[in-house]
C-alpha cells in the first residue's frame, strides 16, 4: 500500500495503554481524620501541583499535558533535555547527522519499529533510566512522537549548550524543509524551562521552585506486570515530588502500623528518600480478574514527607495517603488524607 502523509497519532496508539484511559470504579477506604484535599482536575489530562502547610494543603497552579514538549534543566547544575512525559511521548535516533536528510518516508519507516523509547520522571534521580537528550551532543537527528492526535512528530537535533542556554534545530514532520532553531536560556527560580512547538518559545509550565511540593500529572512511566519484578512501559497517572527543592518520601507500608497512629515520633523510624517517584502510582492496585474495580485504593500506602519551608526556615513532616479516586462520580480525582506531624 503507498505510504500516505499521515503522519499524526497513527503510533501513539500502539504505545498507550488503558492505564490511565478506561472507565474504572473505586471504592474509597475508611477516613481515619477530617483533613482532606481533592484533586479537582483529571490527573489523566492535567498537571496539579500543590504546596503542603501546617493546617491546609493549597493547589498552586495547573498545566495542560500537552502544553509543552521538551524540558530543560534549569536551577540545578545538570543540564539533562527530556522528552514531554506527560504527554506519554517518545523519541528514536535516525543515524542521520544533517536535518535535510530527514525525509517521511523514514519517519513512516521509523514507527514501525519498536524501537522507540522514553523518559520516565519518577526516574530522574537515576540518570540511567532515562533517554535525556544528551545523547544530541553527537549531532544525531532524533525525531520526536509527541504523544498528540495531531502534528505529532518532530524532528530534532541539538546544536549547543552553554553554562545558560541550550541551541537546538527542529521541524515537523509535515514541513521538514521549514526548520526553525530555538534557544532556551535557564533561571533560577526553576526546575526546569519548558518548549512547546506549537509556540515555537520557551513556557513556564511548574512554579516556582520553592513554591510547590508535590504534583500530580499524567506521565508515561514503568508499571509491575502480573509478574512480580517485571514491568512494561505503561502510560500512568500518579504523584511526583519536588525532590529537587528538597521534599523527602519514606514509605509506611507496613498493614500492621495504623495511619492514625503515624507520629511526629515515628519519623526517625523510616528512611527518607529523594527519588522524584517515591509516591508515584503503586497507591492504585489492580483488582482481581473478577472484581467490579480495576483499581482500588491501597491502605497500606501510606507515606511521610519531609520537606524544608523557605518561609519559615522549618523542616516540616507530614503524614498521607490516598483514600478516594472520585469526584462527582468522575475517575481521576484523588483524594489525600493528610496531617500535620511537627517541625524541626
Amino acid at each position: 500500500m503507498k505510504k500516505q502523509l499521515i503522519i499524526s497519532g497513527v503510533f501513539l496508539v500502539s504505545l498507550l495503554t488503558p492505564s490511565c484511559f478506561k472507565e474504572i470504579d473505586t471504592e474509597p477506604i475508611p477516613r481515619t481524620v477530617e483533613e482532606t484535599f481533592t484533586v479537582q482536575n483529571s490527573i489523566r489530562k492535567i498537571q496539579s501541583f500543590f504546596r503542603f502547610y501546617e493546617n491546609t494543603v493549597l493547589e498552586i497552579d495547573t498545566a495542560s499535558h500537552a502544553n509543552w514538549d521538551l524540558a530543560f534543566e534549569s536551577a540545578a547544575d545538570g543540564d539533562r533535555v527530556l522528552l514531554g512525559w506527560a504527554s506519554f511521548s517518545t523519541g528514536i535516533g535516525t543515524g542521520l547527522f544533517e536535518l535535510n536528510d530527514v525525509s517521511q518516508d523514514l519517519i513512516l519507516d521509523l514507527i514501525d519499529t519498536g524501537d522507540w523509547t522514553f523518559d520516565d520522571p519518577s526516574f530522574l534521580t537515576v540518570p540511567d533510566t532515562l533517554m535525556t537528550l544528551l545523547t544530541w551532543e553527537d549531532g544525531e537527528v532524533f525525531i520526536h512522537n509527541r504523544g498528540l492526535s495531531s502534528d505529532t512528530y518532530y524532528a530534532i537535533q541539538f546544536v549547543s549548550r552553554t553554562e545558560d542556554s541550550y541551541t537546538f534545530r527542529y521541524a515537523s514532520a509535515q514541513s521538514l524543509s521549514q526548520v526553525h532553531e530555538a534557544t532556551i536560556y535557564r533561571s533560577t527560580g526553576f526546575n526546569y524551562v519548558y518548549f512547546s512547538y506549537n509556540t515555537g518559545e520557551s513556557e513556564i509550565i511548574e512554579p516556582p521552585l520553592t513554591n510547590w511540593d508535590i504534583l500530580f500529572t499524567p506521565y508515561r512511566g514503568w508499571w509491575e506486570t502480573s509478574d512480580p519484578g517485571k514491568y512494561a512501559p505503561f502510560s500512568l497517572s500518579g504523584i511526583l515530588i519536588n525532590n529537587e527543592n528538597g521534599v523527602r518520601i519514606a514509605h509506611v507500608f507496613d498493614p500492621e502500623v495504623a495511619f492514625e497512629d503515624i507520629g511526629f515520633s515515628s519519623v526517625g523510624q523510616y528512611e527518607f528518600t529523594d527519588l522524584k517517584g517515591a509516591v508515584g502510582a503503586n497507591w492504585k492496585v489492580l483488582g482481581d480478574q473478577n472484581s467490579n474495580n480495576i483499581y482500588s485504593m491501597d491502605p497500606d500506602k501510606k507515606y511521610l514527607m519531609k520537606k524544608y519551608d523557605f518561609e519559615t526556615d522549618r523542616i516540616m513532616y507530614f503524614k498521607f495517603q490516598m483514600v478516594d479516586y472520585k469526584l462527582d462520580g468522575e475517575d481521576h480525582h484523588p483524594t489525600v488524607e493528610f496531617k500535620y506531624l511537627g517541625s524541626e
